[in-house]
């Protein structure tokens, strides 16, 4: 999987998992106010994956599980990169 998809859809998959979850439960996740205070304070998404380089492929950086890269051990060097994607969870799309 490319690593633009992977990030993607992962974050697709936890924003949704959140909108899905605030219209379920009678409880607060993530809401915009909190005691009448506006809340805009960014919750912080974290990724670390392990980057292979091999002499061989195209250059690109794809995302693999633990196990594919272990079996697929040669002549190849991993980095890891951590980024963090900031999501404002309780915000609507247009940030009234």
């Amino acid at each position: 999987m490319k690593l633009e998809e992977f990030v993607k859809q992962t974050l697709l998959d936890i924003t949704n998992g959140v909108a899905s979850a605030q219209k379920e439960t009678p409880l607060w996740i993530a809401p915009g106010r909190v005691e009448g205070e506006k809340v805009s304070t960014p919750q912080h998404v974290e990724f670390e994956v392990v980057v292979t380089v091999s002499k061989e492929g195209g250059g690109s950086i794809d995302v693999w599980s633990i196990a594919e890269v272990k079996a697929g051990a040669s002549s190849e060097h991993t980095n890891k990169i951590s980024f963090k994607v900031p999501v404002y969870f309780q915000a609507p799309k247009s940030f009234e």
